[in-house]
């Protein structure tokens, strides 16, 4: 069951997001989930190392410039990011905007910003599925993983500018 949580990050979620601690989440992904001009939810999933916390209202994201993740939140605005691992579910909804069409690091990837407008918690109801919890999030494998650790670093930097 959801619940509203507030509406900025609250310290363990932004202590997730921000980039200080992204060795525990190497292997991990964050799903995202647009609208498209059809109305469907279109689901994506990025890397920690797409999307950084630049304060507790704001979260910046690297996104491949001409995807249609990128097309939806140029067209709407809206973005929900949901965050998973052992024990966590998070839900962050707000308002996207594009700052930057191409990073100078990477000019294939957009620098976008979100906005915080609700963060929502999920959980088991304890009356009714007491010890019941998420076991992991998404994790995947990148063969390439210290080409790509190299690459990433610049571009968070270049999220936070």
């Amino acid at each position: 069951m959801a619940r509203l949580v507030g509406t900025e990050l609250p310290e363990d979620l932004y202590q997730r997001l921000n980039g200080a601690h992204l060795e525990a989440s190497v292997d991990k992904a964050i799903l995202i989930c647009t609208v498209d001009n059809r109305g469907w939810p279109h689901p994506a999933m990025l890397s920690y190392f797409e999307v950084i916390a630049k304060d507790r209202r704001n979260i910046r994201l690297a996104t491949y410039r001409n995807s249609t993740t990128t097309g939806n939140m140029r067209h709407n605005g809206k973005l929900t990011i949901s965050v998973m691992d052992e024990r966590i579910a998070y839900y962050i909804k707000g308002n996207v905007q594009e700052i930057k069409s191409a990073l100078n690091s990477s000019p294939q990837i957009a620098k976008l910003n979100l906005v915080v407008e609700e963060v929502l918690a999920d959980h088991a109801d304890e009356r009714l599925e007491a010890d019941v919890y998420i076991t992991s999030g998404v994790t995947f494998r990148n063969p390439h993983m210290l080409a790509e650790r190299l690459r990433a670093s610049g571009v968070l930097r270049e999220l936070l500018e």
